[in-house]
């Protein structure tokens, strides 16, 4: 007798035990496909909450950039950047540091004209949006001149054009 109450308590203790894990295993799988879909119905809008960048080789609208090494303004003496190594690159801002490249002011023929580095710090901030991909508009450089912090900032917009491109004030190193 005390066999046969034993297998008893023992058969419903397994089915009880069954019961239980089929509830956890079809929540598991009701709660995978919710999130599931969750990720499905973004689709590219998730690809596109991380702002770009535009114009990070004087292309315009052309290409869009994340975190690039290199980052070229304009033609004949005009600055740039090289080896850009981004700290951050988030939803609202990034920081990143390299090197600034810059002719000596003044120097003409910009083609005879040697260009020197110095380091510099990149803040992209002011998200705005084109063709529903989210970008950076406004670029802040901080580099040094004689030991002395300076920062200089630019806007990315066609100003007062079509084809739009990163200007800044004409202030050294951007005369």
């Amino acid at each position: 007798m005390s066999t046969t109450g034993s297998s008893s308590r023992g058969e419903s203790s397994v089915a009880r035990t069954s019961t239980i894990a089929r509830r956890l295993l079809a929540g598991a799988i009701l709660l995978g496909t919710l999130l599931a879909g969750a990720v499905f119905s973004k689709g590219p809008a998730s690809a596109s909450s991380t702002p770009v960048v535009y114009a990070a080789q004087n292309d315009g609208w052309q290409h869009e950039y994340t975190r690039p090494g290199t980052y070229i303004f304009g033609n004949g003496g005009a600055p740039f950047f090289t080896t850009l190594r981004w700290k951050s690159w988030g939803s609202g801002s990034a920081w990143g540091t390299g090197k600034l490249w810059t002719q000596k002011p003044g120097c003409s023929v910009s083609a005879k004209c040697s260009y020197t580095s110095r380091w510099t710090g990149v803040y992209l901030s002011t998200v705005r949006t084109h063709n529903g991909v989210r970008y950076y508009a406004r670029m802040a450089v901080e580099f040094f001149v004689s030991g002395k912090a300076h920062w200089v900032t630019g806007w990315f917009a066609t100003h007062g054009g079509t084809v739009p491109y990163w200007g800044f004030p004409a202030v050294f190193p951007y005369l």
